[in-house]
């Protein structure tokens, strides 16, 4: 938790100055990697069409939020709800509704896998593929730093979080390995036969690198989205102070929510 706290601050502490001088004359954006993959297109074509620029950092959903608060940046954007404390001071907009996709190299002959599976798997239960009907293989388990809104949506729907002193912390194995970014965890999965690991289902990209697992038995599409049939959806949101939002970040907020971004964004497998 400690830890958490310090990467958070740090992020926060090492971005403000770099991000001061441009919030004076642009808006500045910033948070979760996963949803800096959607936006970024929107933000290139905002820019080319407005006077006024859209900044983005990439940085996770908490060390975004970390950064408002700071009022480093004008709007964070978060791959997971607000916290009841977080809600306090802060409103949200939703962008889109994604899934968290569990993936595995294109070589591994597992295919589906329970929400019960992936559950020992990342507490530490299951450790070799065998013990799921794969090959006699230690698992390399993947997982997201702990500012990720990503790491938070899986952890929070496959209940892989405990209680210590009142706080909410995580409960995945130690022997995990810890990646900062999206890019990251598909290109440890993409290079290691016997790797899992968790993206956004729209982010996954070339699936020739990659195979989406089916969590039980639904792969993460639009439709099962819409109808909760898959269980590791999650939202994409813009999170802004409740009293301090800017006419510039409500305009772009309201780009992004137009009929065109809509069938832009829906078109990429998002859901609206």
């Amino acid at each position: 938790m400690f830890k958490a706290l310090s990467y958070i601050t740090l992020m926060a502490s090492f971005l403000l100055s770099s991000t001061t001088f441009a919030a004076n004359t642009n808006t500045t954006i910033a948070g979760s990697t996963s949803v800096s993959n959607l936006l970024e297109p929107f933000i290139e074509q905002y820019n080319h069409s407005s006077d006024h620029d859209i900044d983005l950092q990439s940085i996770g959903s908490s060390a975004g939020i970390t950064m408002l608060n700071n009022g480093a940046v004008d709007l964070a954007i978060s791959s997971r709800q607000l916290s009841d404390t977080e809600k306090e001071t802060l409103s949200s907009k939703l962008i889109a509704y994604d899934a968290v996709a569990v993936v595995v190299h294109p070589d591994n002959p597992i295919k589906t896998l329970s929400a019960e599976d992936i559950w020992k798997i990342y507490h530490g239960d299951i450790s070799n593929w065998k013990e799921i009907g794969g090959e006699d293989k230690k698992i390399a388990v993947v997982t997201r730093e702990l500012a990720s809104g990503s790491r938070f949506s899986f952890e929070r729907n496959l209940g892989l979080t405990k209680e210590i002193n009142s706080f909410t912390v995580s409960d995945i194995s130690k022997n995990a390995i810890v990646v900062n970014g999206t890019s990251m965890v598909k290109s440890i999965v993409a290079r290691n036969p016997h790797a899992i690991g968790y993206v956004s289902a729209g982010s996954i990209g070339d699936l020739a690198q990659l195979h989406v697992v089916k969590v039980n038995d639904v792969l993460p599409t639009p439709q099962a989205i819409i109808d909760n049939k898959y269980p590791l959806s999650r939202p994409f949101l813009f999170v802004f102070k409740s009293d301090s939002l800017s006419k510039q970040s409500d305009e772009f907020m309201s780009y992004i929510n137009s009929d065109s971004a809509t069938q832009q964004i829906q078109s990429l497998g998002y859901v609206k």
